[in-house]
C-alpha cells in the first residue's frame, strides 16, 4: 500500500517531473557558467568509441566474463520501498536525512533513532516497484536492471526512456545505449537527440532518465567507465588471439619452396607440374610423416621461418592481461571459478564478501541514490527507496556469539542458525535453561544469594611422643659432633 499523498504533494511531484534537469534559475544562475559548457547550445555526443567499447561486450572473452558476473549479480538484488509514519498522528512525512544516507548501516541508525516518534511501514505494491521489476514490453525487471548495469560499467553511463501511464507515472522503463543518444540536454536545448540506423529523433529531458559515472575531467558531459580505462589492455588481449588463429591459416605462406638445384636449369612448366604432384602423393597426410624422398636429381628447398609462441610469450601475456582486466573490475579470482594453490573454504567466503561488499554495495548506492533523486519524487517525495544488501551475514560470528549465551537464544533461534525451519505449534519459542537457572525481568527482583558459610578451623594435630631410643640417638649425635669439633681446635 502506498502513502497517502496530498494535493499539494501531487502538485510538486508534477512540477518535478516536468522541470527536467534544468530549471529557469538554474539557466541564469551559476554565474554563466552553464552557458559556457554549451557554447554552441548543443550538448556532448558520445565518446569516441563508445559503440564499439559497448559491441566488445560479444567478442572478447574476458570483457564478457567479467562484465557479466558483475551485471547479473547487480541485476538479482531485491529492490525495496517504505516511508515513514508518526506514531501519534500516523501520518506519512517525508524523512531528508534517511532518503540521503549514504549506506544502508547509516539509513539503519537513523531510523532506530525514529522509533521512538516514527515507525518505519513498507510498501509492498507501488508503481515505482512495477517499473524495476517488470522493465518493458520487450524485457524483464532481471534483463532491463542487466543491460542498465553493463552500460553503466562499460561506457559509464545509462539511458532510461520512461514509459508513462494515463496519469503520468513511470511505469516502464527503456534503456538506450549510450552512442544511441546523440547529444543530451543543455539550458538552452532542453532534450535529448536520440539516432538509431535511419532514425533520428528528439525526447524532452523529462521523458529520460541519465544515470552517468561521471568523468573528472568534464563532470558536466558524458561518463566514462571501465571498458574505456581498458582499452589497450583489451585490445592487447584480442589481437594476441587473432595472432593465434591466424596461424591456422599460414598467412598465405607456404611452409617451404622447393626449386631447382645450382646444377639444374630451370623446370618447365610440365615438370614442376608433375614434382609437386608427385610430392603431395608421397608425403601428404599425417600418415606419411617422417617418409623419406629419394631423389635422382639435386633439388633446392627453402623453408620459411615459423612464428614461435614460446619466444613471444603469448601465455604469459594472455595471462598477464586476463589478471590485469580482473583485478582492475576488482573481482577476487574465486568468483570466476579460478581457484589458486591453498585456498580454502574461507577463501571463498572472504572471496564472496569481498566481490559483495566492495564490488556491488558501491555500484548499487549510486544507482539508488540517483533513482531516489530524479525518479521517486515523481510518485512521491516521502517515499524511501532501498535494496536488500548482497553481504551475507557472517555465520560464524552468530555462532561464536550465540555460545557465549546460549540461553539467550530460543530453540526457533537455535534452528535459524543451522538453516532449518521453526517448530509447528509454536513449539519453538522455549529456552533451553540449566538446571539451578533462574530467569528474572529485572535484577533487583532477584532472591539473595544464601550466606557464604565458612568450615570451621581445623584444630592443630599433636605431635606424636619422643620413644626412648629417639632420645638416646639424639644424645649420641650430639656428643659426636661435640667431640668431632674439639679435635678440629686441638689441631
Amino acid at each position: 500500500m502506498a502513502a497517502p499523498s496530498t494535493i499539494a504533494q501531487r502538485i510538486r511531484a508534477a512540477a518535478r517531473a516536468a522541470v527536467g534537469i534544468f530549471s529557469e534559475g538554474s539557466a541564469r544562475q551559476a554565474y554563466g557558467l552553464l552557458g559556457g559548457l554549451w557554447p554552441a547550445g548543443s550538448g556532448a555526443p558520445p565518446t569516441q568509441g563508445a559503440r564499439e567499447r559497448v559491441a566488445a561486450y560479444a567478442d572478447m572473452p574476458w570483457l564478457h566474463a567479467l562484465a557479466d558476473k558483475v551485471a547479473s549479480a547487480f541485476a538479482a538484488v531485491e529492490w525495496t520501498l517504505a516511508y515513514p509514519r508518526g506514531r501519534r498522528d500516523r501520518r506519512a512525512f517525508r524523512a531528508k536525512s534517511l532518503q540521503r544516507a549514504p549506506s544502508r548501516a547509516d539509513r539503519a541508525a537513523r531510523a532506530k533513532r525514529l522509533e521512538p516518534e516514527a515507525e518505519m511501514v513498507e510498501v509492498r505494491e507501488h508503481p515505482l516497484l512495477d517499473l524495476l521489476d517488470g522493465g518493458n514490453a520487450m524485457m524483464t525487471g532481471l534483463g532491463m536492471r542487466k543491460v542498465t548495469a553493463l552500460h553503466w560499467d562499460l561506457e559509464g553511463e545509462a539511458f532510461w526512456l520512461k514509459e508513462r501511464n494515463g496519469v503520468g507515472a513511470p511505469v516502464a522503463a527503456w534503456p538506450l545505449p549510450p552512442d544511441w543518444v546523440r547529444a543530451t540536454p543543455t539550458p538552452a536545448t532542453p532534450a535529448y537527440r536520440v539516432g538509431f540506423r535511419g532514425w533520428q529523433g528528439t525526447v524532452p529531458d523529462t521523458e529520460v532518465l541519465w544515470l552517468p559515472n561521471h568523468n573528472p575531467s568534464n563532470p558536466y558531459g558524458r561518463g566514462t567507465g571501465i571498458a574505456r580505462a581498458l582499452a589497450d589492455e583489451l585490445e592487447v588481449d584480442e589481437y594476441a588471439a587473432k595472432m593465434v588463429r591466424q596461424q591456422f591459416f599460414n598467412q598465405a605462406r607456404p611452409d617451404f619452396i622447393v626449386y631447382p638445384g645450382e646444377d639444374a636449369g630451370s623446370w618447365s612448366d610440365p615438370e614442376r607440374l608433375r614434382l609437386q604432384q608427385d610430392w603431395g602423393e608421397q608425403h601428404d597426410g599425417f600418415w606419411r610423416a617422417f617418409k623419406p624422398r629419394f631423389a635422382s636429381r639435386k633439388l633446392g628447398v627453402f623453408e620459411f621461418a615459423q612464428a614461435d609462441n614460446r619466444s613471444l610469450q603469448m601465455v604469459q601475456l594472455r595471462e598477464f592481461n586476463a589478471d590485469l582486466i580482473r583485478k582492475i573490475w576488482g573481482v577476487p579470482p574465486e568468483i570466476m571459478g579460478i581457484v589458486e594453490p591453498g585456498a580454502s573454504r574461507a577463501t571463498a567466503k572472504l572471496a564472496s564478501y569481498i566481490f559483495a561488499r566492495w564490488v556491488l554495495v558501491p555500484r548499487l548506492e549510486m544507482f539508488r541514490a540517483l533513482l531516489q533523486e530524479r525518479l521517486v519524487p515523481e510518485y512521491d517525495e516521502r517515499l524511501i527507496l532501498d535494496y536488500v544488501s548482497p553481504v551475507e551475514e557472517d555465520g560464524d560470528f552468530a555462532l561464536e556469539v550465540a555460545r557465549a549465551n546460549p540461553t539467550a537464544l530460543d530453540l526457533d533461534e537455535w534452528r535459524a542458525l543451522a538453516n532449518r525451519p521453526e517448530m509447528a505449534n509454536g513449539q519453538g519459542k522455549r529456552w533451553a535453561v540449566p538446571a539451578g537457572v533462574t530467569l528474572v525481568s529485572d535484577l533487583a527482583d532477584a532472591a539473595p544469594p544464601p550466606p557464604l558459610v565458612l568450615p570451621p578451623p581445623a584444630e592443630p594435630t599433636p605431635e606424636p611422643e619422643e620413644s626412648e631410643e629417639m632420645r638416646v640417638m639424639r644424645r649420641f649425635e650430639a656428643n659426636l659432633t661435640a667431640g668431632l669439633a674439639a679435635a678440629r681446635a686441638e689441631e
